[in-house]
This record gives structure tokens, C-alpha cells and sequence, in this order.
């Protein structure tokens, strides 16, 4: 079995209709925290496609998103503060 590993996806999408597709996307494999911002987890032997798909929602050369891995310590440290509702599922992550 592939071990499921955690990220944070940070976007800056120029055009509102890839904005929303990503989005999309994004839900399928985790929580939004915020705008522009997800937390994740992705199957170590899908990361790959994972990464293509999201290469694929890029469209302006002013496009950009930033992956990065978040291991169990590092997500155990994660501090939230203020409105978390509809944000954080507090037993999402494995």
C-alpha cells in the first residue's frame, strides 16, 4: 500500500474560470484554508500525476502554485487561529 502524504497547495491563478477549476480539483484531495490555499493529501505513487494535473490548470505565464510537503511532525505543529468554520476538518489528516 502507498503511503498517503500531506501538502500545502498555495495558487495564484490570474483567470476566475482556471481559478475555480483548480479549486475543483483541489477539493477532490483536500480542504481549502484559505483563498488560495489547500491542505492535501496525496498517495506517495500518485504525486506524479497529482503534480501534472495541477501543471495542466496553469494557462498565463503570471500563473503559479507552490507545493509543499508537510510532514507528521510539521502538521502536528500547525497552529490555527480565528474563524476555522468550514475551513479545518480536525480529523481529516491520517
Amino acid at each position: 500500500m502507498s503511503r498517503v502524504e500531506n501538502f500545502v497547495v498555495i495558487y495564484d491563478i490570474e483567470n476566475t474560470k482556471n481559478r475555480t477549476r483548480l479549486s475543483r480539483l483541489l477539493f477532490e484531495y483536500g480542504i481549502r484554508t484559505q483563498f488560495s490555499v489547500f491542505e492535501v493529501e496525496v498517495r506517495q505513487r500518485e504525486y506524479n500525476r497529482f503534480v501534472k494535473l495541477l501543471e495542466k490548470k496553469i494557462k498565463s505565464t503570471k500563473d503559479k502554485i507552490y507545493i509543499y510537503p508537510m510532514d507528521g511532525n510539521s502538521l502536528r505543529k500547525v497552529t490555527r487561529a480565528g474563524n476555522l468554520e468550514n475551513s479545518i476538518i480536525n480529523d481529516f489528516f491520517i
